[in-house]
């Protein structure tokens, strides 16, 4: 479970002004590749070969159509048999539309050699339990590309992004009964938090602390030990 920390000498109300400033300025970074140096390329063995692929961070008025249209037909391919057989709907006009909105954020990865995207980490950075977060909307990796950790990839390099921009949480919503994604998102440090009520009551929220906000909370504890 996540704490709520106020930095002391500042007012609760004014810390949530100044943490809403400063997720817009993580909002309008213009060049969020500049936060990832270091992981923009994804090494692994496929086949008995090595072979890379590249990363980028864009905005979505960075990106053409083609790419959300390449980015819903993914996540229709990975999720819609999956949402109809726990029972869900399938809406696809909200679906696609959502890929288009102004704080819409990619996390790409692509073929070096033909530029062409073969998964991502669809985002956007908001306000949330009372700390500045990450929120991710959706994770699919062409099903050509699976089983490689490019997916665990994509989503460390997620958290590497947030720590660098002061972002303290990630978070995501995942179906109760998809065990699979869940076991995946423990793997890499998510837990269950009880406290924030999904919109649906067949979802859960799954938070990941980021190194920012241990480095927070051990800062604030050091404070009350003086």
């Amino acid at each position: 479970m996540v704490e709520y920390m106020v930095p002391s000498g500042i007012s609760g109300k004014k810390y949530a002004k100044f943490q809403k400033d400063y997720i817009n300025l993580a909002a309008k970074h213009p060049n969020l590749n500049n936060a990832i140096p270091e992981c923009r390329v994804f090494r692994c063995v496929e086949n008995q070969r090595h072979v890379e692929f590249n990363i980028m961070c864009k905005r979505r008025q960075d990106l053409e159509t083609s790419f959300m249209e390449w980015a819903y037909d993914l996540a229709e391919r990975n999720l819609k048999q999956k949402y109809l057989a726990f029972g869900f709907r399938w809406q696809k006009n909200t679906s696609y539309k959502d890929l288009f909105l102004q704080w819409a954020r990619y996390l790409i990865a692509y073929e070096p050699s033909t530029f062409l995207p073969i998964g991502y980490v669809f985002f956007r950075f908001n306000i949330a339990m009372g700390h500045t977060a990450i929120t991710i909307h959706g994770l699919h990796v062409d099903k050509n590309y699976q089983n490689l950790g490019l997916g665990s990839y994509l989503m460390k390099t997620l958290e590497v992004l947030a720590h660098r921009l002061g972002v303290e949480l990630l978070i995501i919503g995942a179906a109760k009964r998809d065990i699979a994604l869940k076991r995946f998102l423990y793997r890499l440090g998510f837990t269950e938090e009880k406290k924030e009520a999904s919109v649906n009551s067949e979802y859960e929220v799954l938070v990941a602390p980021t190194l920012c906000y241990e480095i927070m909370k051990k800062h604030q504890k050091s404070l009350l030990l003086q």
